[in-house]
């Protein structure tokens, strides 16, 4: 009988190992999320809501669209009425940023006009790429 649960016991750390090993090496061999953070700063008012109206369809696309896409969204700074904080994050930097994302219509008919803006000097863009580090969250319900 002591025998029967030593190797049942046996058994169940076993396992328990084995699935826990396994799901470590799964997300280590998986490649890390994928954010980029975009600051633009705009001449002034008129040039942000052109940027805006802009940028609305392409959000709405990417919602509906790209299920890889986890947040794509535009934050208004609450100390500098002309400065808008672009944040995005993606499953991956290979296949949702770069492949599914970067070669979609909507951002496609995006990025020349934004491009455009920047050239004639209506926007200043400055952003910065980033791979997830695994160390806190992304995500509350409120």
């Amino acid at each position: 009988r002591f025998r029967n649960r030593w190797l049942i016991s046996l058994v169940f750390i076993t396992t328990c190992a084995f699935l826990i090993l396994q799901r470590h090496l799964s997300q280590a061999q998986s490649s890390p999320m994928f954010s980029l953070i975009v600051t633009l700063t705009f001449r002034n008012d008129e040039y942000k809501q052109e940027f805006l109206q802009l940028f609305s369809p392409v959000a709405k696309y990417v919602r509906e669209n790209e299920p890889s896409t986890l947040a794509y969204e535009s934050l208004q700074s609450d100390q500098d009425p002309l400065r808008i904080l672009l944040l995005e994050r993606y499953t991956d930097k290979d296949v949702a940023y770069l492949k599914t994302h970067k070669s979609s219509s909507a951002f496609l008919e995006f990025r020349p006009k934004l491009k455009a803006m920047q050239e004639a000097g209506y926007v200043t863009i400055e952003g910065h790429s980033y791979e997830d580090s695994m160390i806190g969250f992304v995500g509350r319900n409120r």
